[in-house]
């Protein structure tokens, strides 16, 4: 046992490289918050839990929305059957937040429409771009190509080529060095943009 204890005093030995008092200063911060709404009405005076619930959110999920407890439910339906009084969490849920802006900021960015963010490899770039140099949008000769090493199917081609035109920062470059950058693609009298073979052709 002693020899033990002399192995154990001989190990801890103080770490001169380390700076004490920055690594204190790391454990006491809580972490920045990412989200500019939420860190300008954030008061770091108060608690966490009190900060996020003046801000009409939620500071525990399993709290805010809990799993159904069956039993709970069964007790509350044989109190209001025998008439009486049944205490509910609806009341606290209506009170006003004195920062709920916050949480209504929050959702109008949630629901604004961001774009799409889908973007194609510069090889099928090429490879598209190609094809409707080649073909046009006759998607099975493109399917019947020599260079479909993949052995894409037409509707395949016709996918990727209507992929390709919705994305406007890879699409645009490519219409303007064709010059078809003022053409109006939903023109049915416009050939150059006429699909041939499709299932949708009229």
């Amino acid at each position: 046992m002693v020899r033990r204890l002399r192995k154990t005093k001989k190990n801890q030995r103080y770490n001169y490289s380390c700076n004490r008092k920055r690594l204190g200063q790391k454990a006491r911060i809580n972490g920045k918050i990412k989200n500019e709404e939420i860190r300008a009405a954030y008061n770091r005076r108060k608690q966490p839990e009190k900060n996020i619930r003046d801000m009409g959110l939620a500071y525990d999920v399993n709290r805010a929305i809990p799993i159904p407890n069956v039993k709970r439910q069964i007790k509350e339906m044989e109190l209001e059957l025998s008439g009486q009084k049944v205490s509910s969490d609806k009341a606290s849920s209506s009170k006003v937040h004195p920062k709920q802006y916050v949480a209504a900021r929050l959702e109008e960015d949630a629901n604004e429409f961001a774009g799409t963010r889908f973007r194609m490899a510069r090889s099928m770039v090429r490879f598209i771009t190609a094809m409707i140099d080649r073909h046009g949008f006759n998607y099975q000769a493109m399917a019947r190509d020599r260079q479909n090493y993949e052995q894409e199917t037409w509707r395949q081609f016709r996918s990727k080529v209507r992929k390709f035109l919705r994305i406007p920062e890879q699409c645009t470059p490519y219409l303007e060095e064709k010059g078809w950058i003022d053409c109006d693609m939903n023109d049915p009298n416009d050939p150059r943009w006429k699909e041939f073979c499709t299932d949708d052709e009229s």
